[in-house]
């Protein structure tokens, strides 16, 4: 019993500290989160919060899956100034890339900080980029790029950063145009599990957690 007790504190203290680098980004980009207690409250926060307007809100059904999106005014976590601040909390379908591609279900929280066109404001999106990545990464065990270029210059970029053992990235940061307007955009994507009303990182099949 004793031994049984000894690898469940060393389980849970894995979890937390595993979560501190997101509870770090989510403390310094977003109003509030999934993270701080149970999931349901976090949607009533949003719903409630003054500087957050709710445009899209639709509920899970037994054919479609839950999103919510809208807009925030008097509030910028970023150095620049996006004309429109979104926020996107999307549900969607994900394979798992093990032998039998598991299918699973997993949330998608988007912060979104949109500019205007032209070359100036993918300067600022680009900054906005690099600058995350030099503040958050050594908070990561590991994290890769996927570069984007037309013309030999790069246009935009994709970050991944993963959490060990964990094999889906639980943190993504990306920045470029917006190809219906021509707008650029850096964006922020926390994706997490719900499992009984809390939010919680993704396990694969895969993976091996001790």
């Amino acid at each position: 019993m004793r031994n049984i007790l000894f690898l469940f504190i060393i389980l849970v203290s894995g979890f937390v500290n595993a979560q501190s680098p997101i509870q770090h980004i989510t403390k310094n980009y977003f109003r509030s989160h999934p993270f701080d207690g149970k999931f349901s409250s976090f949607i009533l926060n949003l719903q409630n919060d003054p500087l957050f307007t709710v445009e899209t809100y639709n509920r899970r059904t037994d054919t479609t899956f839950f999103y919510l999106s809208g807009i925030y005014k008097n509030f910028n976590p970023f150095r620049y100034q996006p004309a429109e601040l979104r926020l996107v909390l999307a549900e969607e379908q994900h394979i798992h890339l093990d032998s039998l591609q598991t299918l699973d279900t997993i949330m998608n929280l988007q912060l979104m900080g949109i500019t205007n066109d032209g070359k100036t404001f993918q300067q600022q999106v680009e900054k906005e980029f690099r600058r995350f990545h030099n503040n958050e990464s050594h908070r990561f065990s590991r994290h890769s790029t996927i570069p984007y270029e037309k013309d030999g210059a790069q246009i935009a970029a994709i970050e991944h950063y993963f959490i060990f053992p964990f094999t889906v990235a639980p943190v993504t940061i990306a920045w470029g145009p917006i190809s219906e307007t021509n707008q650029y955009t850096f964006t922020i994507t926390i994706r997490f599990k719900v499992k009984q009303n809390i939010a919680d990182l993704i396990i694969a099949p895969d993976d091996t957690l001790f």
